[in-house]
């Protein structure tokens, strides 16, 4: 089941609305029809949510993307077009959650609901995309690359037209970061950890635990409370994780050294 929302916001707002509507029956009937095609492995729409959402072993990216593009490529099915826009929204909620928080806290001019609904309805529109049906790897990095870059671009604009000289001053630094090469940047690093854990230098948790604090921005308390530790505790734990890694690279190739750069 999913997470009790934590705040007051309006995208957990609407994460409970999703959460109660797909609970219905009616949804549930109709999850179950559109499951026995492409997802039959999840017998519930939450069983898989906690799919998508899980990141214990290194082979879930694929297994993931897989899902996520059954779900897309039914665009055309109008009957189905309820439920898997619902399916999608929810995957995304946290990634949507994340982002507004980042904005929100670049551009304290802009209202959070606000960006809220801007990322909302980027995200419906990609979801029918040419461009995101046309793939069939890195779809969920590719999905929240468009809504981190759509919604900084989005509040840059709507900084400088209300005057805020503060984000306007940011903004040469944020188009740097939203047009660097990320997903050239993700893949290097899954490739490095997934190294490191056949080494031994690091276990399955821990290469989630840095995949979802430098790929997805997780926050110490979002993480930690997916892990059943504290955010100090999860904290202390990345630490010692990064720091056990350059240790382990001083002396070593130059290549590795690089890679942990991806740290700084």
């Amino acid at each position: 089941m999913i997470a009790a929302s934590r705040c007051d916001c309006l995208i957990c707002h609407l994460e409970t609305t999703l959460v109660t509507e797909l609970s219905d029956e009616s949804s549930t009937e109709q999850f179950r029809v559109f499951s026995n095609s492409i997802l039959s492995a999840c017998a519930t729409p939450f069983a898989l949510i906690q799919e998508l959402h899980d990141h214990s072993t290194p082979d879930r990216n694929a297994f993931v993307d897989e899902i996520i593009y059954k779900i897309v490529s039914r665009n055309d099915d109008i009957t189905f077009a309820p439920i898997r826009q619902k399916l999608l929204l929810l995957a995304f909620i946290p990634t949507v959650h994340r982002t507004t928080s980042q904005v929100a806290a670049t551009f304290p001019s802009l209202a959070r609901d606000d960006i809220a609904q801007h990322i909302f309805s980027v995200l419906l529109e990609f979801f029918d995309s040419k461009e995101l049906s046309s793939r069939r790897s890195h779809l969920a990095f590719a999905i929240a690359r468009k809504i981190r870059r759509s919604t900084f671009r989005w509040a840059i604009h709507e900084a400088r037209h209300g005057g805020d000289t503060q984000a306007i001053a940011s903004e040469v630094p944020i188009e740097h970061d939203v047009n660097t090469s990320e997903e050239h940047s993700g893949i290097v690093l899954r490739h490095f950890l997934d190294t490191c854990q056949r080494n031994g230098l690091l276990d399955g948790e821990e290469r989630s635990l840095l995949l979802r604090f430098k790929l997805e921005g997780a926050t110490g308390p979002e993480l930690a409370r997916n892990n059943g530790h504290s955010a100090v505790a999860i904290r202390h734990r990345l630490q010692r994780v990064i720091a056990r890694l350059r240790r382990a690279a001083n002396g070593g190739a130059r290549s590795t050294a690089k890679q942990l750069n991806l740290f700084s």
